[in-house]
């Protein structure tokens, strides 16, 4: 770079294929307390509908980010560079044409490989689960949101954009070994769009380069298990302490919940219950929420945390699919931080009707939901699983 720098460090973060920043996590976040003023980028085709992307080329994702670049980095002392899936192939190849310097980070180069002759605008690749996230309740939050239509990343990408991504990716493998900064590569070992060959084929290739596989994530890893680490490794790779971007611990003090925040908290639970989201209710649980369904329904029992509960709701939905019914049949009963639902439910199991009624009793704490107990009308009828609080949980 020629033009005179400036002082302190920025960055500048580039997401990923249909997506946003949300792409990246906590990284704004994380490297924000460290120090370091973020940047992002929206790529053409992005944030409309996935048929923007249709007449984009690749020539102007790469414009995009080495505009948005050129702009920025001789505002700042050092200037780092980081992406994630299409966004690594972006930074990755900015990095190649402007022969960048200062010390970026790359996210492992995604390997999207469709090659074939003629891709129709009309051919889609879904998106679909596990949406690249091994975490369970991040995954059913990406799913609630998906089922909403929240414009936070695109359901599906047209098949002609995975040309131009081919396109780039060869970019990238051409101009690897040019790469002149120090590159910091994470890959997940079970990542589900890609082998670890990428991130090995950069190890080979770029002059200075540091691989890290992240043991427990699929391809999100910014936003799945293995988030922490992969914020760790990036702020100790750039020359930071770890801890200055760790979130300030929270006092473990119970605030009481006003009327209107407790009845806020019910109507968001009753909406995903009796909508058949359930994805949407779990964000409302506490992480040691305790869930208890009392009587003889399969699904009878304690569920003693948010992934019990989770996996208590997957296993409903694959017995009784989408034949599942949820009613609420009287008002809420609410006092204090303490809820009484009266429901009725019917599903179809093993070809055979279940009808319950019966009532959950919901306690919170702290703005989430810490007990859920279902207590059944009729003890001899207990079809479908449902709660009731216990004491909440010591934190």
């Amino acid at each position: 770079m020629t033009a005179l720098k400036g002082s302190g460090t920025g960055a500048l973060l580039i997401h990923g294929l249909g997506g946003t920043q949300f792409d990246l996590g906590p990284m704004h976040k994380a490297l924000r307390r460290a120090g370091v003023e973020t940047h992002a980028v929206t790529l053409p085709g992005h944030a409309g509908t996935p048929e923007d992307l249709v007449p984009v080329r690749a020539e102007q994702w790469l414009d995009t980010v080495t505009q948005a670049y050129d702009q920025l980095a001789g505002q700042y002392e050092t200037f780092h560079i980081m992406g994630m899936c299409l966004g690594g192939l972006l930074a990755l190849a900015l990095a190649e044409r402007r022969q960048h310097r200062s010390t970026p980070w790359y996210r492992a180069l995604r390997h999207l490989v469709y090659h074939i002759p003629t891709l129709p605008a009309r051919m889609r690749v879904e998106e679909d689960e596990p949406f690249g996230i091994k975490n369970d309740l991040v995954r059913a939050i990406v799913k609630a949101k998906f089922e909403r239509g929240d414009n936070f990343h695109y359901r599906w990408v047209p098949l002609a954009c995975i040309r131009q991504v081919d396109r780039l990716r060869g970019w990238v493998l051409d101009g690897a070994h040019r790469i002149a900064c120090p590159t910091l590569v994470v890959n997940a070992r079970e990542d589900e769009l890609t082998s670890l060959r990428s991130a090995n084929f950069l190890e080979a290739a770029i002059p200075d380069v540091r691989k890290v596989v992240v043991e427990n994530s699929y391809h999100m890893i910014c936003v799945d298990n293995d988030r922490e680490q992969v914020v760790s490794n990036v702020l100790d790779f750039l020359g930071f302490d770890p801890a200055q971007a760790r979130r300030p611990a929270r006092a473990r003090v119970e605030v009481p919940m006003s009327e209107e925040a407790v009845a806020t908290v019910v109507n968001e639970y009753l909406q995903a219950l009796t909508s058949g989201q359930f994805e949407a209710l779990f964000p409302l649980l506490e992480p040691g929420v305790r869930w208890r369904h009392q009587g003889e329904h399969p699904l009878a029992g304690s569920y003693d945390d948010r992934d019990a509960v989770i996996g208590m709701f997957a296993k409903l939905e694959a017995l009784a699919g989408k034949t599942i019914r949820i009613a609420v049949t009287a008002p809420p009963r609410i006092e204090g931080a303490t809820a009484q639902i009266d429901v009725a439910a019917s599903s179809v199991m093993n070809g055979e009707d279940f009808h319950s009624q019966g009532t959950q009793t919901l306690r919170m704490r702290n703005g989430r939901i810490s007990a859920v107990t279902f207590r059944p009308a009729d003890s001899a009828d207990n079809a479908l699983p449902a709660t009731e609080p216990l004491p909440a949980p010591a934190d």
